[in-house]
């Protein structure tokens, strides 16, 4: 009997921020690819704005992000505050 493995619990900025690095996109490459300003990637990496719901989709196609997984905490947040 094996134990089943959990995801570790991130937030959507520290999983932004690493996705981003290991396709080595800079803030600049990735906002461009999402149509937003570099100051939107940073503020959502830095987990001073959280990103919007259509954006959410986005950050899963351009990051591979499963998109179950942000949308879940998407959920959370707005419940919580």
């Amino acid at each position: 009997m094996s134990k089943q493995q959990t995801k570790p619990i991130t937030t959507i900025a520290a999983d932004i921020k690493f996705k981003r690095k290991s396709k080595m996109y800079s803030q600049q490459q990735l906002a461009m690819k999402m149509g937003v300003d570099k100051t939107t990637i940073s503020a959502w990496e830095r987990d001073i704005r959280f990103p919007k719901e259509e954006h959410l989709v986005q950050i899963s196609e351009c990051l591979g992000l499963p998109l179950m997984d942000l949308l879940k905490v998407s959920k959370n947040r707005k419940s919580v505050g």
